[in-house]
């Protein structure tokens, strides 16, 4: 798999149906049935039902204010199959750390981290 989760990946929708579509198209993702903490109104997406990428929801349900993060072993090929699926994608960047990155944004605006893995 070409992308894996990095974190609690909450992204406020306001069109759910829309912004699914997109994720199943940009990421490859398709919907999972796990069981959810406040699920109402929310559905998760991922490859499989041990690896739920993404939780999508309504506005205002989550009080966390984190970037979504997913980790890849090839960030190159990360950018590029985003770019190929009509994503925009940064150019590959590197924090203080070393560490190599690109940021997305969704459908909605929503900040997506791609980071190489640790």
């Amino acid at each position: 798999m070409l992308f894996r989760n990095g974190g609690a990946n909450y992204l406020p929708v306001s069109d759910l149906e829309a912004a699914a579509a997109w994720y199943k198209e940009k990421f490859s993702v398709k919907r999972v049935n796990i069981e959810l903490d406040d699920g109402e109104g929310c559905l998760a997406l991922g490859f499989n039902e041990e690896e739920c990428l993404f939780v999508l929801g309504p506005q205002g349900k989550s009080s966390e204010e984190l970037t979504a993060r997913l980790f890849t072993s090839n960030l190159k090929k990360a950018r590029e199959h985003l770019l190929s699926r009509g994503a925009q994608a940064s150019e590959i960047q590197q924090d203080g750390q070393g560490t190599h990155f690109l940021t997305t944004l969704d459908i909605e605006g929503n900040a997506i981290e791609i980071s190489e893995e640790p």
